[in-house]
């Protein structure tokens, strides 16, 4: 029963059980509270909100240049990967190069032994050559000499077949070993 019936049970002049002085105090309470959250409202959001816009403000501006940055990394990296090619192929040119150098090297190294092993041959073929001929002189001069030494000592012999056979055998048994046995 306590429910509204408290309103038919107040005085006149009562609001809700307060006096006229109560809810004057309360207004003039609250008028100044409105009043200063206002201002407050003038003076404290402004600069609030304006602070949370600048930080904001920062914010997306640091995802901007951070984007940008990741962009240009982005370059950098695809400019250091063409870079890599071309020093990639640049090597490869180079190792090319050095490998037809190298070719060419040996092959006039090789042309110029070549060259060289036949002249070498060919001093070889002449000294062998030169070889031959004083050997034919010394076999042509032991041959004048054991001619003579023939000639000489059938000269000296008597004049009979046997002898003459004889002496000749030993000369040339003396031939055969000057030529053969050199």
């Amino acid at each position: 029963m306590n429910g509204l019936f408290f309103l038919l049970d107040m005085p006149a002049g009562r609001i809700i059980d307060f006096d006229l002085a109560t809810v004057i105090s309360t207004l003039a309470n609250l008028v100044p509270l409105l009043i200063l959250g206002l201002i407050l409202t003038k003076v404290m959001y402004a600069p609030v909100r304006k602070f949370l816009n600048d930080r904001t403000e920062r914010v997306r501006s640091q995802l901007d240049e951070a984007r940008e940055g990741r962009a240009a990394a982005g370059e950098l990296r695809s400019r250091y990967d063409r870079q890599l090619k071309e020093i990639d192929l640049e090597r490869a040119a180079i190792l090319d190069e050095a490998r037809k150098h190298a070719n060419d090297q040996r092959e006039n190294i090789l042309a110029s032994a070549k060259d060289e092993a036949k002249d070498i041959k060919e001093r070889a073929g002449m000294e062998v050559e030169m070889e031959r001929e004083r050997i034919r002189e010394e076999i042509h001069s032991a041959l004048i000499d054991i001619s003579s030494d023939m000639a000489e000592k059938l000269l000296m012999a008597t004049i009979d077949r046997g002898a003459h056979d004889r002496l000749f055998d030993e000369g040339l048994m003396e031939l055969d070993r000057v030529v053969f046995d050199g």
